[in-house]
C-alpha cells in the first residue's frame, strides 16, 4: 500500500529540514498524542490514542530515521504496536527549492500489518493513514506559522 503527496511552504528548504528532523517539534504535532516516552536526535517513542472505530485503546509509535541526506532526502520508519496488532510504515521525503517556495514530496508505504489490523481492508487502513498525514501536515504548517510570528 503506497500513497503520496506534496506540500509547498514559504520557508527555506534548510529551515524545513531542521524542523522535520527535530523529533521534539514533530512530537508536538502528532495527532491524538497521549504522551512522549522517549525522544532524542534519532528516535521518538510515543503513545497515541487514535480515533478509529477499528482500533481501540492506545498505540505505541516508534519513529526512527533510516536515512538522512541533508537537505534533500529523508527516510523514516514508523512502527506502531499494541496488544494484538502492529503496523510498519516507511515515509520518504524529498525536499526541493522552487522559485517561490520549498516543496516537500512525500511517499508513505505500509509495509506490514499484523494481528487485529491484518483482516481490516487495505483501503480502510490507507484512508486512516492518509487522514493522519493530512492532519499532521496541517498542524506542521500551523506550528511553523506560530513559530514565525513569535520570532
Amino acid at each position: 500500500m503506497k500513497f503520496s503527496g506534496q506540500e509547498d511552504f514559504s520557508q527555506e528548504q534548510a529551515d524545513l529540514w531542521n524542523k522535520i528532523t527535530d523529533l521534539e517539534f514533530i512530537a508536538s504535532i502528532i495527532p491524538d498524542l497521549e504522551r512522549v516516552e522517549q525522544v532524542d536526535s534519532d528516535q521518538l517513542v510515543c503513545r497515541v490514542k487514535p480515533q478509529f472505530t477499528f482500533l481501540r485503546g492506545t498505540l505505541q509509535l516508534t519513529f526512527d530515521f533510516l536515512e538522512r541526506k541533508p537537505p534533500d532526502h529523508l527516510k523514516i520508519s514508523v512502527h506502531g504496536k499494541k496488544i494484538g496488532a502492529s503496523l510498519t510504515m516507511e515515509i520518504k521525503i524529498a525536499f526541493m527549492q522552487t522559485d517561490q517556495a520549498s516543496r516537500l514530496c512525500w511517499e508513505c508505504e505500509i509495509l506490514k500489518r499484523t494481528g487485529l489490523l491484518k483482516p481490516i481492508s487495505a483501503s480502510l487502513v490507507q484512508g486512516a493513514a492518509e487522514n493522519i498525514l493530512v492532519k499532521m501536515w496541517s498542524d506542521f504548517r500551523r506550528a511553523l506559522a506560530a513559530e514565525n510570528k513569535s520570532t
